[in-house]
């Protein structure tokens, strides 16, 4: 018995440090991730907003973000090429705010 016991004891050991490691493992992973900041958020939801109505005037892109709406649109590709975005969500935006080549 006390070494049947003990073997459980071995395996749950085991099983808890491959756990750890792994848990350890994603959090490293995550703090490598860069990270959207309120920026990216602001433009997102702006774009969002107005991509059903075909992108928004052109003042309200320079009273929110102090640039045009062809540097907005370039702005938001590079945000989504960054940290990407939902399909739907690109899908929407990309026939709202064309991509420029």
């Amino acid at each position: 018995m006390p070494s049947q016991q003990s073997d459980q004891f071995e395996v749950d050991v085991r099983r808890y440090r491959r756990w750890r490691d792994r848990r350890r493992e994603a959090e490293r992973h995550r703090a490598r991730q860069p990270r959207p900041g309120k920026e990216v958020d602001d433009i997102l939801d702006f774009a969002r907003t107005w991509a059903p109505f075909g992108g928004p005037p052109e003042e309200e892109t320079l009273v929110n973000f102090g640039m045009c709406p062809t540097r907005f649109a370039e702005r938001l590709w590079q945000v989504i090429g960054e940290f990407g975005c939902g399909r739907a969500d690109e899908t929407q935006l990309k026939r709202a705010y064309p991509q420029r080549e």
